[in-house]
């Protein structure tokens, strides 16, 4: 799949490969906790797995969905957003799996 990096096509931002000596997140299946959850950064969808940087009920999580149908679903720990941001950036990074 062709993925444009900028223009009307862009889908999102593409994570880096992983390190050798990644930080091995403990991801747990995704259950319902909050009515809404809203995503505030995403990755692109021409890679899997997929990840979601989301918050609800005023904390933070990561969201990594792999699998096309059906899909997989796994979310990490519940943090603050300063936590959470971190891990963002170092899953961008290839700095955690």
């Amino acid at each position: 799949m062709t993925c444009p990096r900028s223009g009307p096509g862009y889908r999102g931002l593409h994570v880096a490969a992983a390190r050798i000596r990644a930080e091995l997140v403990a991801w747990e299946p995704a259950i319902p906790r909050a009515h809404r959850v809203r995503v505030r950064a995403h990755t692109c969808v021409c890679r899997s797995p997929i990840f979601e940087l989301c918050m609800a009920g005023g904390l933070w999580f990561v969201r990594r969905i792999t699998g096309e149908s059906p899909a997989v679903i796994e979310e990490s720990a519940w943090v603050s957003a300063r936590a959470c941001e971190g891990l963002w950036w170092r899953i961008l990074r290839g700095q955690a799996r």
